[in-house]
């Protein structure tokens, strides 16, 4: 059994999520951000895994290069997809220092790969997940010398269910990927993989 934290579980993916690690018998804990740090540290005093559900959209999200960008559309969508993300890991590192997991999860989209992405709007989206990417391989190269492992996961918003997409991200959270010959050095937690909910692996 292990502690959970989950973050942003307003959605349905995230609530569908937090039901899932309950039913396989571990401790839940859900916190809407660095807010609930608090009350979170009341209530335990190690975290294993740590989840980050934020994947904010905007309404007026909508406009292309000819349109022009939107300023405050997109500072809305950056404040909720990447400053209020990062605020809360660092609010509760802490546990996850204390806890035998280590293991940080977080929700992303393959519109937002630079490699992969065919779209000609939601740049606010888009461009926030791209710094949110940025942001995984940086911690990533602190943090993984000090024995943490990474998930990023694309629920496949309108095209899984989200209880089909939270089964799957259940799996990848929770599993580890394999050493290749047991030799130390391919070692595939080394890397970090971006998946989707049909387990395809995605190009940064």
């Amino acid at each position: 059994m292990s502690e959970i934290l989950i973050c942003g579980t307003k959605s349905a993916f995230g609530s569908r999520l937090a039901s899932v690690f309950q039913r396989e018998g571990h401790n839940v804990y859900m916190a809407d951000g660095a807010g609930d740090a608090p009350a979170v540290h009341k209530l335990t005093d190690k975290i294993d895994i740590y989840i980050d559900t934020s994947d904010a959209r905007g309404e007026g999200d909508s406009f292309t290069v000819r349109d022009g960008l939107d300023e405050a559309v997109m500072r809305d969508l950056y404040e909720k997809n990447v400053l209020r993300p990062m605020a809360s890991l660092e609010a509760f590192i802490d546990l996850l220092d204390s806890g035998e997991g280590k293991r940080l999860c977080f929700i992303t989209s393959a519109e937002a790969s630079i490699n992969e992405a065919r779209g000609v709007d939601g740049y606010g989206y888009k461009m926030a997940k791209a710094a949110m990417s940025n942001f995984y391989q940086m911690i990533s190269n602190k943090l993984t010398p000090a024995g943490y492992t990474f998930r990023v996961y694309d629920p496949m918003r309108g095209e899984v269910a989200p209880e089909l997409a939270a089964e799957g991200a259940y799996s990848y959270f929770t599993r580890r990927r394999g050493t290749e010959g047991e030799n130390p050095l391919r070692d595939d937690e080394a890397r970090l993989v971006f998946r989707d909910a049909l387990a395809r692996e995605h190009a940064w």
